[in-house]
């Protein structure tokens, strides 16, 4: 299956980095950056991504990464 990462660029940039370049060398799943997601002041406040449109978040972005795998396993 493939999946489709996207995140708003407001949203802790420069702590995703590594993150988006984590998914980005997996095979299934593209990393897209979309000007507004509709998840007003959530970007403020935690980061998160929308996996294939289901928000994926985490209070930390190791918990954000942990819980796309796990959600990327799952639907797999």
């Amino acid at each position: 299956m493939e999946f489709i990462a996207k995140f708003c660029p407001g949203n802790s940039e420069e702590d995703l980095y590594e993150l988006k370049d984590h998914l980005k060398q997996l095979s299934n799943v593209d990393v897209v950056e979309d000007r507004c997601l509709n998840y007003c002041g959530q970007c403020l406040v935690q980061p998160f991504t929308l996996i294939n449109g289901k928000n994926i978040v985490g209070n930390t972005v190791d918990e954000l990464l942990a819980n796309i795998v796990e959600h990327i396993e799952v639907e797999k």
